[in-house]
């Protein structure tokens, strides 16, 4: 037995249907393998394969023609063995807002059982017995049903005439219309040459078709399910090779349209309640009755015609199915608010809503632009954008649309009520916030049209622009125009007069107004406005080629402004030229990230919203591809920050703050959040390296200036008498070189390395001062030895010629006085000879020790210098000679001492590293 509940609840559960359609859905029921021809058939015959379990399948058809799909397969069982078991009954069909289906039964009908007989039975729900008896051929029995079937239901039994073939009715005219004006002879050139394409593909599947020279239309019949699946396929597949080819190519729209009630003419366009206005290029279009039977081989992609609620006749695109898995195609499913896009025509000039005039546009009263909608945007994930979509459509009232997206944009934090300003932002450039803010800006472009705001001047605009926003037309019109007899070099009455002109419905007399104040401009900022509002004003007319001339004059005044360059790319978008549009709208997002969110919220783009969706999700798979490559670059970052830098070093703390931001970037599903992470990374890492290039910089700056003091300290202590007390002195000095050798020997850009150099150069510098301090005394007690030493020496010189003197004058003196009167001089210095000898030793001791000591304080710092600079000269000659010799000797010819290894730049060699030696 098979029950019938297990394949309703392996149906997906709908809380809210996009559409819910009414029809027939078909529960089979099998012994044995499955019969392949079973599923041919029913899909030759537009069958849904709702679901399918060994034993049975529940398939859904909107019409009639399942019964004479069962008819074929009854017909077909009488000649070949089927034993299989048929229950058709009346239900709902519903689709989700992901185009998932499901169905709804009646609550009698979903606990069915079901036991296949030994031959092929079918039962008929006597609500749809109307329906089978609509058919030539078909016949309904009562019968007792089967065991399991409803027992509240009075079951009918389905026979089908031998003799008729049952065959399909569904059929369909297959359109294609070029773009363009038939009439210029670029379209006429660029069809001629795709229409070659065309024309061979038709040709191989053998299809007839009529043209109109006129309009430019190819129609043709597609008489079955296969065949305009082969042909939707073989279309598909031909606009993908021309554009990768390189081949002529030309952009057109394309509808299947049902057969049923049509003839085959050149005048079937025309008879069809469709607006090809509106449809996207280079995508087949079907109802949904006709395109659910397909979706095993395509996509469905919703389009829009301002219809409210959606039915199976509900027009929809489809793509390739395969292209989903091949690089750079996809498709990102962001489905806008259908209750926005009710309404006809071009829309409103400020907002670009169509179901109100400008007149009674919400934004006339907005008096503030709010670019920061965007960067708050900018936040949301991917996910929670979509829900929030899907949450405002809900919040809007279908009878008053732009009141209730007003409400929803005035109140709250919500991600819908955020969605509701961006819808209002979109199009700010042409509301009148923004011909507010010109007439005070005094920049000449718009990078800095709101940094320079005068105060607002010229009372009589204020007003005449007050009673505008008030709905005072007429007095705001009669204030303009006396102000511009009184002002006739202003710029600003007619500026506002095209918008009380545009409000009238005089979108001509509009753009009139606003030519005039472009020629009274002064400044490329006021130019390029106005020419910006000239071209919206024949983009809401319908003249798009006109508007997008406007627009690129705007861009050419004023090239930091990226708006006319968008509304450029929406007005080909708008005529059909969505790759050439997507073109402009690629470079627009590669300046600023924030226009990807706003293409993706923007109702004007619609029609080639199928193709612009497939162009921004190759966009969306690049960044998220970098972003994920960038993920594992920040962690690296923040790894070789935390070991490159220390705690306290100035770049630390501000490198850890973005290092956050970053990482919570990589949190977001969102393209300016990935835009933003890798150009943040890039920037960073350069900044960074920078950073670490300035740190070495100063790192081999401080470390010249460490070798320089080394040597001095150096040389000031090799002249310490008593080399065997400087122990603690020779450790630090020691250090210090071993540090600096091996600072000299590393290479700095690695992060370890280079946080050892800052750590160690510290050090350095603090034991440096320490040895200082020592050389304080050092050089005391060496200055104090020295001038001992040559006090002695010149002591000892003095002593020795006086003593010399004394030994030569006194005999002398004895000799020549003897004879003289009076010579008791003599005569005591015979008689008391020792007594005299100690005295002139200890006289003349005395005098040299006091010449020795004048003589050395005068002369001390001199000679000091001249043996410094003397010993210097040796100690240097004697190492260029062992240089000389250790390279006369080749490698390996002579042995370094330790701690003298050359230095990296000459002459900053190190001092070497057993510390100093007398000399």
């Amino acid at each position: 037995m098979y029950n019938l509940s297990v394949l309703l609840q392996s149906l997906p559960h709908i809380q809210q249907s996009r559409l819910v359609g009414s029809g027939c859905a078909a529960w089979l029921s099998w012994s044995g393998a499955p019969n392949t021809a079973m599923a041919h058939t029913l899909k030759d015959y537009g069958g849904v394969l709702m679901a399918q379990d060994t034993g049975q399948a529940l398939w859904f058809f909107p019409g009639p023609e399942v019964f004479r799909a069962v008819a074929r397969l009854q017909i077909w069982s009488r000649l070949n063995s089927m034993p299989m078991l048929c229950q058709v009954v009346p239900a709902t069909f519903l689709v989700g807002y992901d185009f998932s289906f499901s169905l709804s039964l009646s609550p009698e009908l979903t606990g069915q059982q079901a036991n296949p007989g030994q031959e092929f039975a079918v039962w008929v729900h006597p609500k749809l017995k109307e329906m089978v008896e609509s058919i030539p051929g078909l016949d309904l029995k009562s019968g007792h049903g089967v065991t399991g079937f409803a027992s509240s239901v009075q079951w009918l039994q389905f026979h089908a005439d031998q003799g008729l073939d049952y065959e399909t009715t569904l059929g369909w005219f297959f359109v294609i219309k070029p773009l363009g004006r038939m009439g210029d002879k670029e379209s006429i050139l660029g069809w001629r040459g795709f229409f070659t394409e065309i024309q061979a593909v038709l040709q191989r599947m053998d299809l007839k078709y009529i043209s109109d020279v006129r309009e430019g239309y190819v129609i043709f019949p597609l008489g079955s399910v296969r065949l305009l699946r082969a042909w939707c396929q073989e279309m598909l597949g031909l606009v993908r090779s021309v554009k990768a080819g390189g081949r002529e190519y030309w952009p057109c729209v394309m509808a299947a349209i049902p057969q049923k009630g049509l003839t085959f003419s050149a005048e079937l366009p025309k008879k069809v309640p469709l607006d090809w206005n509106r449809l996207g290029p280079d995508y087949p279009h079907l109802q949904y009755r006709d395109a659910f039977p397909l979706t095993e081989w395509f996509k469905i992609n919703e389009i829009r015609q301002g219809a409210e609620q959606e039915g199976l006749e509900t027009w929809c695109g489809v793509s390739l199915k395969s292209e989903e898995g091949e690089a750079g195609e996809g498709s990102l499913d962001v489905p806008l608010p259908r209750k926005l896009t009710i309404g006809e025509g071009q829309g409103c000039f400020y907002c670009g809503l169509k179901d109100h005039t400008a007149a009674t546009c919400p934004t006339r009263a907005q008096t503030r632009l709010a670019p920061e909608v965007w960067s708050k945007l900018a936040a949301v994930n991917m996910d929670d954008l979509v829900s929030g979509l899907q949450t405002l459509d809900q919040g809007l009232e279908p009878s008053r649309v732009s009141a209730s997206l007003e409400q929803l944009a005035a109140g709250g934090d919500k991600t819908s009520n955020l969605l509701a300003r961006a819808v209002f932002e979109i199009n700010a450039s042409s509301q009148l916030r923004t011909l507010q803010m010109v007439w005070r800006s005094r920049g000449k472009d718009w990078s800095s049209s709101q940094t320079q705001l005068a105060p607002e001047d010229a009372p009589y605009a204020w007003a005449s622009l007050d009673a505008l926003r008030g709905g005072e037309l007429e007095r705001a019109e009669t204030m303009l125009k006396q102000a511009s007899l009184k002002y006739m070099r202003s710029y600003q009455p007619p500026s506002l007069l095209g918008f009380v002109a545009l409000e009238k419905g005089d979108a001509h007399q509009a753009a009139f107004y606003w030519q005039e104040a472009e020629r009274l401009s002064y400044t490329p900022l006021q130019q390029s406005y106005f020419l910006y509002l000239q071209g919206r004003a024949q983009e809401m007319q319908g003249e798009f080629k006109e508007a997008s001339a406007l627009f690129k004059r705007a861009a050419a005044a004023s090239p930091d402004w990226l708006d006319p360059a968008y509304r450029e790319a929406v007005c080909l978008v708008k005529m059909g030229f969505t790759g050439q549009g997507m073109d402009i709208l690629e470079r627009l997002i590669e300046r600023d990230p924030n226009i990807f969110n706003r293409v993706l919220l923007d109702l004007e783009l619609d029609r080639g919203r199928m193709q612009i969706m497939g162009a921004l999700h190759g966009l969306w798979r690049d960044a998220e591809a970098k972003c994920e490559e960038e993920k594992a670059l920040v962690a690296t970052l923040s790894s070789e920050v935390a070991q490159r830098f220390e705690d306290g070093h100035a770049f630390f703390e501000t490198a850890q703050e973005r290092l956050e931001r970053m990482r919570r970037l990589t949190e977001r599903r969102n393209y300016v959040a990935y835009r933003s992470l890798v150009s943040g990374v890039d920037q960073f890492a350069d900044e960074m390296n920078a950073q670490v290039e300035a740190d070495i910089k100063r790192i081999r700056a401080r470390a010249e200036h460490y070798y320089d003091r080394l040597r001095d300290i150096q040389r000031e202590a090799a002249w310490f008498p008593f080399p065997k007390l400087l122990l603690e002195f020779n450790k630090d000095f020691n250090y210090c070189v071993e540090k600096m050798n091996w600072m000299r020997d590393q290479h700095l850009k690695v992060a370890e390395n280079f946080r050892k150099t800052l750590r160690f150069l510290d050090e350095i510098e603090d034991r440096i001062g320490r040895l200082q301090k020592r050389l304080v005394t050092l050089r005391i007690v060496r200055d104090s030895t020295l001038f001992v030493l040559l006090l002695g020496r010149t002591f000892i010189w003095l002593e020795i010629i006086g003593l010399g003197l004394a030994l030569v004058t006194i005999p002398l003196l004895i000799y020549m006085t003897r004879h003289a009167p009076g010579n008791w001089l003599v005569n005591l210095i015979l008689e008391q000879k020792w007594e005299f000898q100690k005295g002139l030793v200890i006289i003349l001791s005395v005098l040299a020790l006091g010449l020795a000591a004048v003589k050395t304080a005068f002369s001390f710092e001199k000679r000091k210098r001249l043996l410094f600079e003397r010993k210097e000269q040796e100690f240097q000659d004697r190492v260029q000679a062992r240089r000389a010799a250790m390279k006369s000797a080749g490698p390996g010819g002579g042995k370094a001492q330790a701690g003298a290894k050359p230095p990296a730049k000459a002459p900053a060699k190190p001092p070497a590293k057993a510390g100093p030696k007398g000399k």
